[in-house]
């Protein structure tokens, strides 16, 4: 275990899907009631997710859970409002807005003139019959519903090469627009990230606790989390299908790697890091 002594409290940023959850079923284990722990304990859990708002809001809501929300791969940050007892804008039920980014209609125009030269080389997964949506995002019923209620980002299904793939991205970069790669799907967005959110809330937790003194974990899986994983002090991968991307890049030599998938791997990550007792 690493020695964590000297370390007051983390903020510790964690994907869903094939990190929090399995990717399979999106069960998670004991990692619910992990995260009570941390939580008793001291420590700030805060989701970094690609999935909507209202995906990751019924989730913890179904666990009698109020944590901090990244949604969309950055696009929006919400906190808790009574928790933190702080006041702001109300976005959601129990929710302030703390940041978010342009929305998705608010680029559509510019989004459109760039992906019409592109228009054989994906489908839309708004598109696409109920029935292959639920085979590509392992979602059914009201979890497709939620999944839709796309705010910030538009995903696609990539059907050509690399090498097109990396055209349309420079065309975006060069209009201030992003592309970023998920574990299934491609996401289009302003020019946002999830370790750019990271970083925003991580500057207004200090502010807001200025004697407080944080350390930052980020747990994820592929490589829509790489940008996450570089920015914090450590950082954890979780075994899934969608490591190749991470583990090939050198900075992530000496990041701490799980041998078992979501979501048994995320407790494997934590309990390196941080001593939870017999929990």
């Amino acid at each position: 275990m690493i020695n964590d002594s000297n370390i007051n409290t983390y903020l510790i940023f964690t994907d869903l899907d094939g990190t929090f959850l399995s990717n399979d079923d999106f069960s998670f284990g004991d990692n619910i009631k992990l995260t009570k722990k941390l939580i008793s304990l001291g420590h700030f859990v805060i989701v970094n997710s690609s999935k909507t708002f209202a995906e990751i809001h019924d989730l913890l809501s179904r666990n009698d859970l109020l944590l901090p929300i990244i949604c969309e791969t950055g696009g929006g940050i919400y906190l808790p409002k009574d928790e933190l007892n702080i006041t702001g804008q109300a976005a959601y039920d129990n929710y302030i807005k703390l940041f978010e980014a342009p929305k998705i209609s608010d680029i559509q125009e510019r989004l459109t003139e760039i992906l019409s030269d592109f228009v054989n080389d994906f489908d839309f997964f708004d598109d696409l019959k109920e029935k292959n949506q639920e085979k590509l995002s392992n979602l059914r019923g009201n979890g497709l519903i939620l999944a839709s209620e796309r705010v910030f980002t538009k995903l696609i299904v990539w059907r050509n090469n690399q090498e097109r793939l990396m055209k349309l991205t420079e065309r975006l970069k060069n209009n201030n627009l992003n592309l970023v790669k998920g574990a299934r799907f491609c996401h289009l967005c302003s020019n946002f990230t999830k370790g750019k959110s990271m970083n925003y809330l991580v500057s207004y937790y200090r502010k807001l606790y200025s004697q407080q003194s944080f350390n930052t974990i980020a747990l994820g899986d592929s490589s829509n989390d790489i940008d996450m994983l570089k920015q914090a002090d450590l950082s954890c991968i979780v075994n899934s299908m969608g490591n190749k991307t991470i583990c090939d890049e050198e900075i992530f030599s000496k990041s701490i790697k799980s041998t078992s998938p979501a979501p048994n791997g995320w407790k494997e990550c934590i309990r390196e890091i941080i001593n939870l007792g017999d929990s």
